[in-house]
């Protein structure tokens, strides 16, 4: 018995191309506005604030997607997408260097996008990216490392903490010493580059994991 010819689509007129462009492209501004607005009032932000900037009503930004929490994840995406991207860029610099420019891309990010800071959004910032940030981490300690940028002795748990106390930093100064925290990277990057006898043990991953749950589960 012969098989039915396959059928083939076909090709949508220009207009449902071009609406399906549009609504792209209207999510992708939608999102904008959303990440602007979080990265400057953090989760006391709702619907009606990014809806304001986005210059639309906020059935507009239920009908997309359904919840202040489904926005807060797609934002959250974008920005932790991008911290990867920042961090692939600075594997690029050399061994000596890598490191430097990661922890001073991370501080940027922190101090124009206060808003984002890890642990503030609770179990909504996307485990598989924060996952993936933290293995480039630890890729990009190794690089350094073998290339003479730190000394051998310093482990993920340290940049962890270092991250930690920068972000208490950024916090803390604010719009009074908005870079207060490009001094303390550099004091960092020089002890790190120092070798020393440590009298408590470095933070082990799961040690790293659990404080980060732990503060999510404080707010």
């Amino acid at each position: 018995m012969p098989r039915p010819a396959k059928q083939q689509d076909e090709p949508q007129p220009p207009a449902a191309r071009s609406l399906r462009r549009d609504a792209a492209e209207n999510r992708a501004r939608l999102i904008a506005a959303a990440e602007r607005v979080f990265a400057e009032q953090g989760t006391s932000a709702g619907l009606d604030d990014v809806a304001r900037a986005a210059g639309v009503g906020p059935a507009t930004l239920y009908r997309r997607f359904g919840s202040k929490e489904a926005l807060v994840r797609e934002v959250l995406q974008v920005f932790f997408s991008r911290l990867i991207d920042l961090a692939r860029q600075a594997y690029e610099e050399p061994p000596q260097t890598c490191l430097d420019t990661f922890l001073d891309t991370v501080g940027w990010e922190m101090a124009a996008n206060q808003g984002f800071m890890h642990g503030m959004w609770g179990d909504l910032a996307p485990a598989p990216l924060v996952r993936e940030l933290s293995d480039l981490t630890g890729q990009l300690l190794t690089k350094a490392q073998h290339g003479g940028g730190v000394t051998t002795e310093v482990t993920v748990g340290d940049i962890a903490a270092a991250i930690w106390a920068l972000r208490g930093i950024v916090h803390t100064s604010g719009d009074v010493a908005p870079d207060a925290w490009r001094r303390h990277v550099t004091y960092v990057l020089a002890g790190f580059r120092t070798p020393v006898d440590h009298a408590a043990a470095s933070l082990t991953p799961r040690q790293i994991a659990a404080a980060v749950a732990a503060t999510h589960h404080r707010r």
